[in-house]
Formats: structure tokens, C-alpha cells, sequence
């Protein structure tokens, strides 16, 4: 046996993002059976409220992660991966904008941002090339003025390469 080829994958989910909502694009590049990296571009959308204001803020961030296959059945039909790595992005708060009101400004600024993210990703095999993809991740950003730790869950769809 010469060498043994394994499938990348892409996904696209949408879900809950801390307040908000957001979306996820992965391309996976397996190394094993088992293991797999992943680099993800992330976006949330959400409003801070302070006071009587709404304030809304978006982060935009990419991620680079290793994942390991805890559990699989059925001939890796449903497979459970977690894993987790380094991010970093931009949070930008209030469209850039300091002031909300003449009485009211923003405490926090728009700025680049990183940190960590830790994921579980459950894979569902619908068809050869396609699959269901249930994900939670938590996001820690280091220097955020508007969440340290927020969490993503999310469904989506993965498309499998070469399968």
C-alpha cells in the first residue's frame, strides 16, 4: 500500500452566536481516520444593550484547529469530533461609530481581536457526498469589550471531496 487518501470537506452553518446570530464556512483537511484540521471564518451579528440603547457589534474571525474522532458508529455514518485551536479577527462595534446618542457613547472600541475556540462537531452522512452538521463551538477573545466567552451553535450542511 503506497499511501492512503483521505477526504477534505467544506461546510456552511447558520445559527445562534452569543446574542445574535451568526454563520461558519469550514474547510476540513483530514489527516487520518480519525483526525482532521479545520479552518473556519466565523461571523457573528448582535446588539450590547446599554441602558435603553442597542448597541449593535460584529465580529468577523478566522480560526485554525486540530479535531479528534471520539465517537463513530454505524461505519463513521454519524461521527462526534471535538477540538479546538487559535483565532483571531476584527470586533466591530457600533457600524465604527464612538458616539450612540449625544448622551450616550460607546465604552468599547472597534479592534482586532484573538483568542481561542474550542468545538464539538456532530457529523450525520445523509448521501456520497453530503452531510448534516450540528456544531458548538466557544469562543474565548482574549481582548473583547463585548464578550469574552461566547458560544456558537449552529446546523449546517458539509460536502465531502473525492468520496
Amino acid at each position: 500500500m503506497i499511501g492512503q487518501s483521505y477526504t477534505n470537506t467544506f461546510s456552511v452553518s447558520g445559527g445562534i452566536f452569543g446574542d445574535g446570530y451568526g454563520g461558519e464556512v469550514t474547510f476540513n483537511s483530514n489527516l487520518s481516520e480519525d483526525t482532521f484540521t479545520q479552518l473556519a471564518l466565523n461571523v457573528s451579528i448582535a446588539n450590547y444593550e446599554l441602558g435603553i440603547k442597542s448597541i449593535p457589534y460584529s465580529s468577523f474571525t478566522a480560526s485554525y484547529s486540530y479535531f479528534v474522532t471520539v465517537y463513530s458508529r454505524n461505519r463513521k455514518m454519524q461521527a462526534l469530533s471535538l477540538g479546538g485551536g487559535a483565532l483571531a479577527g476584527y470586533e466591530m462595534v457600533n457600524n465604527g461609530e464612538l458616539e450612540v446618542s449625544n448622551i450616550v457613547s460607546v465604552n468599547g472600541k472597534s479592534k482586532i481581536i484573538y483568542g481561542a475556540v474550542l468545538t464539538g462537531d456532530l457529523d450525520i452522512i445523509v448521501s456520497e457526498h453530503i452531510s448534516l452538521v450540528i456544531r458548538t463551538s466557544e469562543f474565548y477573545h482574549v481582548n473583547s469589550d463585548f464578550g469574552k466567552f461566547t458560544n456558537y451553535t449552529g446546523l449546517g450542511f458539509r460536502y465531502y471531496f473525492n468520496k
